[in-house]
């Protein structure tokens, strides 16, 4: 079996190399530290808790198992691991007496006053510094290689911030873009240390698909992260950085990376997998016309709609509410587009972007892939755009 351990781009690339035909599955841990202070099996005070208070929903998918363990005695042996550099969640919780490390919303504590007082009493918080990062992350992996043997360990890289990827690159994994600097020597460091490790450079692959698609940042990474700043529901200040997380074009190329390797035990690059010159330069807005940004919010595709709702940040003189009224019907469900939809409507409260979230409201009902919290979280945020729309 191979096991994909990280957040949603081990998820992305699971999927992809399970189109190859190959047995992936996807786990998501929480942080290095809850792995790295594991005493090897769920701890039995920890795992009573979530059996009686039902606290399983307060984990956001990391549950105990993939905090403490990722894979079991009960699952298939791995023949190949493959992590990312996968973000943190906080603020973790430490044990006092036995000093294992795990993760929980605080939401819990508001809702269970019972394992307020246990943790109160018995727990204390934890916030790892950003800086240290790449430390905690290496003392993980010396866990995971302590307990897996023998067993081949691939490390995906992340994508560094270049000045390119504009207008401001944004990281899920807090300070990236100053760890991104240190990190090729980190990973020649545990190259050396751990035996049979092995890295997915995410630079030159991305740099192999700019060379062949000959098109921007924009197409490949569509998705904006908004901040407003408001006085009595007006906008007064707003900034936008670029999500390099989320990348449509690079599952199937590193899941090429990954059969490769399984055939030859190494990780191969063409020679146009290298960072080009270009990534080095300022990004420069590309504006874009009426015309297209309907084509595209038309299309269906996700990417493409996406990219058309970027561009109305490039505008903010004109309002384009009422391209979105006219394709409601066909806008893709995904919480990275509804976060700029939803701020755009903040910046022009308009009537129209309510039957945006009318026509919209029933492709979200019909869909139903990612469970009844994530679809009733989305419809919540639906109602709250249709209801500053008309106030």
């Amino acid at each position: 079996m191979l096991y994909f351990l990280g957040n949603c781009q081990m998820d992305f690339l699971s999927r992809s190399v399970a189109d190859l035909g190959l047995p992936a599955v996807h786990r998501v841990p929480a942080s290095p530290l809850t792995y790295a202070s594991s005493p090897g099996a769920v701890p039995d005070e920890l795992a009573g808790l979530f059996r009686d208070m039902g606290l399983d929903d307060y984990v956001h998918g990391r549950t105990l198992d993939n905090q403490f363990r990722m894979i079991t005695p009960e699952d298939a042996p791995p023949s190949l691991i493959v992590l990312n550099l996968f973000h943190e969640n906080t603020p973790l919780i430490i044990h006092n007496r036995d000093q294992y490390i795990f993760f929980m919303d605080p939401a819990a504590w508001a809702d269970k006053p019972e394992l307020e007082a246990w943790a109160q009493r018995e727990c204390g918080l934890i916030r790892p510094n950003p800086a240290t990062y790449l430390k905690r992350y290496g003392e993980f992996l010396a866990a995971v290689r302590a307990h897996f043997p023998g067993v081949p360990i691939i490390v995906v890289s992340r994508l560094s911030h270049f000045p390119a990827f504009g207008p401001q690159p944004h990281s899920y994994l807090e300070g990236w873009d100053q760890l991104c600097r240190e990190a090729p020597a980190h990973f020649r460091g545990w190259q050396r240390a751990l035996d049979n490790l092995h890295l997915i450079d995410m630079d030159r692959v991305f740099g192999g698909i700019w060379a062949e698609s000959g098109t921007s940042i924009e197409a490949h990474c569509p998705f904006f992260k908004i901040q407003l700043e408001e006085t009595d529901d007006a906008v007064t200040a707003l900034s936008a950085s670029r999500d390099v997380e989320h990348i449509g074009s690079m599952w199937p190329r590193l899941a090429a990376k990954i059969a490769g390797f399984l055939k030859t035990g190494k990780i191969s690059y063409g020679r146009n997998e290298t960072v080009p010159r270009e990534w080095n330069r300022a990004w420069r807005p590309r504006p874009m016309d009426q015309e297209t940004m309907l084509h595209k919010l038309a299309s269906g595709g996700n990417y493409l709609c996406a990219e058309a709702v970027g561009a109305f940040y490039l505008d903010l003189q004109t309002d384009y509410t009422e391209l979105l009224a006219r394709t409601g019907h066909l806008t893709p469900v995904c919480h990275n587009t509804l976060h700029m939809i939803r701020n755009y409507g903040r910046i022009f409260r308009n009537p129209a972007m309510a039957l945006w979230a009318d026509a919209h409201e029933k492709t979200a009902r019909q869909f139903t892939a990612n469970g009844p919290l994530y679809q009733a979280d989305y419809l919540k945020r639906i109602d709250e755009i249709r209801a500053f729309a008309l106030s």
